[in-house]
């Protein structure tokens, strides 16, 4: 869903996504840049962060990458961005990075670097939801992932024929099996099926399973999003 006009011609689109193992706990984000025909992409993680902090440093980071100050097509998968940067922003500087009940503004040290970023250029907003198969958010999410949990993905530069292989998307197996729980809505991931069971034990209508891909890894969380 597209939160302003839509831009006939953006300079460039940005594909960002972020997000941590556990929340708060370690964390990764990724940016595909797309212009000219080019495509670049760029990634990278923090030992100690929450899902927000990543997926704002994931646009922080891909408009900080453009040379110039075009319009730009934002696409990403986190209502918090896409609402903090098109509506609430404007709300807490006139309040003194207030919200409206008078609390403080959660991330503000990014925030103020996002507004910088697109107070400067035109910048159209684009939601999509994620883990449905959108290749480059799918590959997004694979690069962020796999800095969250200390490893060093090969970022790639060129036409953007990859993002689309067998072997870097969907099929992606796993070195390891992960586990996942699930729980009122609310899902984590764990490296053992013991700490994945400790936490469904006893909870009523929670749920737990073993993935092996990055492919099984979507299908899961997708069918229980929608739980």
């Amino acid at each position: 869903m597209r939160t302003q006009p839509k831009i006939s011609a953006p300079v460039a689109t940005v594909f960002t996504d972020g997000g941590c193992i556990k929340n708060p706990g370690p964390g990764g984000w990724a940016a595909i840049i797309q212009s000219g025909g080019r495509v670049r992409e760029l990634g990278g993680g923090e030992a100690e962060t929450t899902n927000n902090r990543m997926e704002m440093l994931a646009v922080i980071r891909g408009l900080s990458s453009l040379q110039f100050s075009g319009e730009v097509l934002v696409v990403t998968d986190s209502r918090y961005v896409i609402d903090g940067a098109s509506k609430w922003i404007r709300g807490w500087k006139k309040n003194g990075w207030r919200k409206s009940d008078g609390g403080e503004v959660l991330n503000r040290d990014l925030w103020e670097e996002i507004d910088g970023l697109t107070s400067s250029r035109r910048v159209l907003w684009e939601h999509i939801r994620g883990h449905t198969g959108h290749p480059q958010n799918e590959r997004c999410d694979f690069i962020a992932n796999s800095f969250a949990r200390g490893q060093k993905p090969e970022l790639y530069e060129g036409d953007g024929s990859w993002i689309a292989k067998k072997g870097i998307l969907a099929e992606e197996k796993y070195e390891e099996p992960l586990y996942l729980s699930f729980i009122d809505g609310a899902i984590e991931e764990h490296r053992s099926w013991a700490e994945c069971e400790a936490r469904i034990r006893g909870v009523r209508g929670s749920k737990c399973k073993k993935v092996l891909s990055k492919s099984e890894h979507i299908e899961t969380i997708a069918k229980w999003g929608d739980q």
